[in-house]
């Protein structure tokens, strides 16, 4: 990465319908950053922490917008080997491709 960017300014995945939540304001930035999740957990289920240092932002942050996903039931927390995971339910508005398949 060059020395005047920073994380947050590189390329974000596709924007996912199942990002936008029905029970609170949805700025594009929030929109992002739960597409982003979204995209990692697609991948296989992790950490608060996991999240947090893949997507470089606070844990405080991606907690709080599990949580707020958690209420939709777009994501799931359970406990593996002592870890607290998080993963996608399936749950939510389906994105386009999906659709269309």
């Amino acid at each position: 990465m060059e020395a005047n960017t920073h994380p947050r300014d590189a390329p974000s995945p596709p924007i996912y319908p199942r990002a936008y939540l029905r029970m609170i304001r949805n700025v594009k930035r929030g929109v992002s950053t739960r597409s982003r999740i979204i995209d990692a957990l697609k991948q296989r289920p992790l950490t608060i922490k996991e999240l947090a240092e893949l997507m470089q932002l606070s844990p405080s942050t991606i907690r709080r917008h599990l949580r707020n996903m958690s209420r939709e039931g777009i994501v799931l927390k359970f406990k593996s080997d002592g870890k607290r995971l998080w993963k996608l339910t399936g749950v939510g508005q389906a994105a386009l491709e999906e659709v269309m398949a």
